[in-house]
């Protein structure tokens, strides 16, 4: 694997190479590329690479990519490959042959802010990290380990492409070790990668992050959204009529939690009718005239854009605490796994 900058002075870096070869692999003369948020003001350079080094021609696809989840089928037809850059594949939805993912590594060093992080780890340490630290997990450990420091990390479910990495809707992770740690240490940017494991796990964690060199807790923050979410659920216990959500990306796609739902919701006098979309937003929930909403598709979509829904928009267990088939102390972060 040889990283680049993914365009002149970035500090992401990614791989070219690769690209090129699958291009060469599937004889693609037409390619379409899918940029995460952060790239697309860059788009223009970054297709005048990919079709420096496949000699194909390359078209960007405007619409939202929110993961490896989200695949493009739109663009199939219209593509010999298509690229999206920014996250690893999903082993759990199988083979994609017309698929690349090129993942962004930062080349940032995260020794230090890690060095940073070691006088509040307490006993047993269990790292996590994303796609972007990823290919420094080894060091970081290795760094750990020297230090004297008892470190383990975890493979997860087949829905994660590499070991001790989370996603936003994944945390296994960290969950498959958590009964042998003591803390867990995220190295990684931001609060979108953790904050689920604060709300699925009691175990200590302490975020580290090589952008900014902090190093804090995140109990504030789950305990802001865990007062928000119970309080969607309040909203919801009083809703005759619930919208039941079923997103058409296919690693999003859980039917037969929709279709449970619907039974569910159903068998306690209320109604329950499917939505099938492939973007679930205020601007739908506002069309609808049901009372409460359940997203079936990603969870972060319910509490991340919290403030954005007039109508409670609840994950599934939220929504049987809702309907009353499960107590409040049932509350916890819904995650989409590999088995669902």
């Amino acid at each position: 694997m040889v990283l680049q900058p993914v365009v002149d002075g970035s500090k992401f870096l990614v791989d070219f190479g690769a690209i090129a070869e699958s291009a060469r692999a599937r004889k693609a003369s037409r390619i379409s590329l899918q940029l995460p948020e952060g790239l697309r003001a860059f788009a223009k350079e970054v297709s005048e690479k990919v079709a420096s080094v496949t000699g194909a021609s390359i078209m960007i696809d405007s619409e939202p990519c929110f993961g490896a989840c989200d695949i493009p089928t739109h663009l199939f037809a219209l593509s010999d490959l298509v690229v999206q850059f920014g996250h690893t594949e999903m082993p759990s939805i199988g083979a994609i042959p017309k698929m690349h993912f090129a993942n962004l590594f930062l080349d940032i060093d995260p020794l230090p802010v890690v060095e940073k992080a070691i006088p509040i780890l307490d006993g047993k340490i269990g790292v996590v990290t994303t796609a972007q630290h990823i290919h420094r997990l080894e060091d970081v450990v290795s760094f750990l380990k020297a230090r004297g420091l008892e470190v383990s990390t975890s493979r997860g479910d087949s829905r994660l492409g590499n070991y001790a990495q989370l996603l936003g809707c994944d945390y296994t992770s960290a969950l498959w070790m958590e009964d042998s740690v003591d803390t867990f240490l995220y190295v990684g940017d931001g609060d979108f990668h953790p904050v689920g494991l604060t709300m699925l796990s009691d175990r200590k964690l302490v975020a580290a992050n090589p952008s900014d060199m902090t190093v804090r807790s995140l109990d504030e923050l789950r305990d802001r959204i865990t007062k928000q979410r119970l309080s969607a659920i309040e909203r919801a216990m009083h809703a005759r009529t619930f919208g039941v959500i079923l997103n058409s990306k296919p690693g999003q796609r859980r039917r037969a939690v929709a279709d449970t739902l619907v039974s569910e919701i159903s068998g306690t006098g209320r109604k329950a009718t499917l939505i099938h979309t492939n973007l679930v937003s205020p601007d739908l929930i506002s069309y609808y005239s049901f009372d409460a909403f359940v997203s079936t598709a990603c969870p972060r979509i319910a509490i991340d854009d919290f403030h954005r829904y007039q109508k409670p928009l609840l994950t599934p267990v939220e929504a049987e605490i809702a309907i009353g088939l499960k107590p409040f102390s049932a509350f916890t972060f819904d995650q989409i796994l590999a088995e669902q």
